[in-house]
């Protein structure tokens, strides 16, 4: 059963239309399809996945004719030829948008092969295409192929607009629109629609049929990205022949600084007086990459153009020997260089990385920055480093030393993206990725509180606090309604890497996400957890709110996602390492939908209970009122630093709130620390008592029985290593 729709993306490549990939949503039609395909308008629309698209987009047109051919998927879905996932960024901004939205929307979809014909989908209710060509003018349409579950019949084989496509559903009018659709169509306004030559040529075989309407697809196919710039580059290329004589004396000019054979030193001092020598100079560097020769003049040049840049893009200057990209990084790490970008370098390799990263220039008189103050990593004050599509970079590497940045790896984002079941798909473990480092965020835990043992005063101490030293501990789904006395909780490895702005933003768009929804089931929580994180990003320089996409990680977007049987339960035996950090979730009443019911259930279990019925037997006299019990419905967080190894039943943990975090992690950076901890009290003012730190004093106890497994009933945690799931624990543990 279900109201399915596929979603696609498309693009020309090389002069061509071409699909990206393509997604499976089971219940998706009229005014949510609506919902669904603008949150991802936005995403690829946004100017923070400007370049990891566009990257992605080259890498693209680097491929043959036979790659864009259907055939069997490979065993391995690392492998880029004719992998279901060959463009993985991409596919994350099309889950991500079709899925989850902050305001409480999560529905789980699947992944299918990128080149999944428009029609070989179980379809109840149409399709929607992108055309992501240009993403500063991404267009969309839906299309009906086969006769829609809707109310009303419309064109088939035909791109419509959101309008016609949510009439086919709805009567719109506008004294009767309890579910907003007059603003949803609003926000319609503006957009162009896929044309129909992109659906012809995306799938020749076909026979389309003509616009929606003129208004909608004003503008013809958008510009072909295969050879254009790369986010180094500013405005549009040159088009015009008819030249200025100062313009064509500034051609010439760059034509001889970049001559090895000629001597201009003294010329240069003069022209780099000139106010738009800088922009001319970039542009005819980006312009020329291909085909330039290496040097140390190109090198100074080089220099030059990006110095003052906080994004640098080196992706185009793959013929640069290794030893100048190092000297180059390290003569703009005294700039303003925040981001990295070295994507589609498919020759660098893990140690040409490491001493691309460790490269300073220590001879360098320029000012100090004023940024904050670097951590002590090989990442140093970068914020980002962006490696699309450069094969001979491991996730190991990155893993090792590449914990305080955000990172855009093809390998990241394609580990969560698995081959779907019915394709066929790899059968070994999901590998396991462990970040290493000191005061990074490397785990992720939650508990789930019932509403029967938010309701049971026996489970509390006399400061009402839960007493979980005498509750059960469990890492298995059950129904607790008929185990009151085992508590569930899921402890899991954050696969992807997570710094400071990143764990903040993730765990604010966390706490507003779970304080909206309605999630009753561990597994929902656990994808939504991914995409909470996965919609945090630092590229970018703007402080306005963004729709940035990084990883999804894997090891909480896979768990019990369907048709995955393989790798999907959580780690056990991987313990908190010292000086690294968790981010602790406890969720009272989780399986309760709505604080109504949660109230009503309350009262009617509290007619049988003791608190009630036998006043004598309340904990400290009678000094506990009643209400003390009273569950609520509310989200608690704390982030919890292990200070020896967590596996020890007597671990020592320190807890703190964000601003806590920050202050243990980066120190007093002065304004910076300021203007993060203003920041997260006006974010969190916002969570109106549905979320909130966990201020109790009982927390250590409660991480030394999830840590220590003592849950499981196994003698020691040594029982525990070489088990790769909780199932497999069980099976090599005897209990007595």
């Amino acid at each position: 059963m279900g109201q399915r729709h596929q979603l696609f993306v498309i693009a020309r490549i090389n002069g061509r239309y071409r699909q990206l990939g393509a997604i499976h949503h089971q219940w998706l039609y009229g005014h949510t399809a609506l919902r669904r395909c603008l949150d991802t308008l936005k995403i690829f629309g946004d100017t923070t996945n400007r370049t990891p698209i566009q990257q992605e987009l080259l890498a693209a047109s680097s491929k043959d004719d036979d790659f864009w051919l259907p055939g069997e998927p490979t065993p391995s879905y690392n492998n880029g030829k004719n992998s279901n996932v060959p463009f993985p960024f991409i596919m994350t901004c099309l889950v991500v948008g079709a899925s989850f939205n902050l305001d409480g929307y999560f529905h789980q979809v699947s992944v299918e092969p990128f080149y999944m014909a428009f029609d070989e989908g179980d379809n109840n209710n149409g399709i929607t295409i992108f055309d992501i060509t240009d993403p500063s003018d991404v267009r969309y349409c839906f299309v009906d192929f086969y006769g829609m579950e809707s109310e009303r019949a419309v064109d088939l084989m035909t791109p419509l607009s959101a309008r016609t496509y949510l009439e086919a559903y709805y009567e719109i009018d506008a004294t009767d629109d309890d579910v907003g659709l007059l603003p949803l169509l609003d926000s319609f306004q503006g957009r162009n629609l896929v044309t129909v030559e992109a659906l012809e040529e995306t799938w020749p075989s076909e026979y389309w049929q003509g616009h929606d309407s003129v208004e909608d697809v004003e503008g013809s196919h958008p510009q072909d990205p295969s050879g254009t710039e790369s986010k180094g580059f500013t405005g549009n290329p040159q088009t015009n022949s008819i030249k200025s004589l100062r313009e064509q004396s500034m051609d010439n000019f760059l034509g001889l600084l970049l001559d090895p054979t000629q001597d201009t030193t003294a010329l240069l001092a003069e022209v780099e007086l000139l106010n738009d020598f800088i922009p001319k100079l970039r542009r005819r560097l980006y312009d020329e990459a291909a085909t330039l020769s290496p040097s140390d003049i190109v090198l100074n040049l080089l220099y030059k153009a990006l110095s003052q840049d906080v994004e640098v893009d080196l992706s185009p200057f793959s013929m640069l020997p290794v030893e100048h990209i190092s000297t180059l990084v390290g003569r703009l790490r005294n700039g303003k260089m925040r981001s990295l970008n070295l994507s589609n370098m498919t020759h660098i390799t893990d140690s040409d990385l490491e001493a691309i990263l460790k490269a300073r220039d220590v001879s360098s008189t320029q000012e100090a920055t004023t940024m904050p103050v670097p951590a002590p990593t090989m990442a140093g004050d970068l914020t980002s480093v962006i490696l699309l599509d450069t094969p001979n970079i491991s996730l190991d590497f990155i893993a090792d030393h590449l914990g305080h940045c955000d990172v855009y790896h093809t390998g990241l984002f394609r580990r969560a993206l698995h081959v779907p079941y019915k394709y066929g798909r790899d059968e070994e473990m999901l590998s396991i990725l462990s970040f290493k480092g000191a005061d990074i965020v490397s785990q992720m835990v939650w508990v789930g509180i019932s509403s029967a043992q938010s309701c049971d005063g026996q489970l509390r101490t006399a400061e009402g606090h839960f007493d979980w030293n005498n509750l059960k501990f469990s890492a298995k789904d059950r129904y607790l309604f008929d185990t009151p006395k085992t508590l569930e909780y899921k402890n899991f490895l954050l696969d992807i890497p997570m710094p400071v702005s990143k764990t903040l933003q993730g765990l604010q768009r966390l706490l507003r996400y779970l304080g909206a929804a309605e999630l009753a089931w561990v597994s929902d929580w656990t994808r939504a957890t991914a995409r909470c994180l996965a919609t945090t990003s630092t590229l970018g320089v703007a402080a306005a709110p963004n729709c940035g996409i990084g990883p999804l990680s894997a090891e909480l977007y896979n768990v019990n996602c369907q048709g995955y049987h393989n790798g999907v339960e959580p780690r056990i035996g991987q313990f908190l390492q010292a000086n690294q950090w968790a981010i602790v979730l406890i969720y009272e009443a989780f399986d309760v939908r709505d604080q109504d019911r949660l109230d009503s259930k309350f009262q009617s279990m509290l007619k049988s209970s003791a608190l009630l019925e036998e006043p004598g037997s309340l904990p400290a006299g009678d000094k506990v009122d009643k209400t003390t019990y009273k569950p609520q419905k509310r989200l608690r967080y704390a982030l919890a630093k292990a200070l020896t190894q967590s596996e020890s039943s007597t671990a020592q943990y320190l807890v703190a709130d964000v601003p806590g975090y920050i202050k243990h992690v980066w120190g007093d950076r002065g304004a910076e620390t300021d203007r993060l901890n203003a920041w997260w009290a006006s974010e969190s003012s916002a969570f109106d008592g549905a979320a909130g730190y966990y201020d109790d004093d009982d927390l250590q106890a409660c991480l030394r029985r999830i840590y220590s497994h003592e849950g499981f009933g196994l003698t020691s945690p040594a029982e525990l290593q070489g088990a790769s799931s909780i199932e497999d624990a069980m099976k090599k543990t005897t209990i007595s």
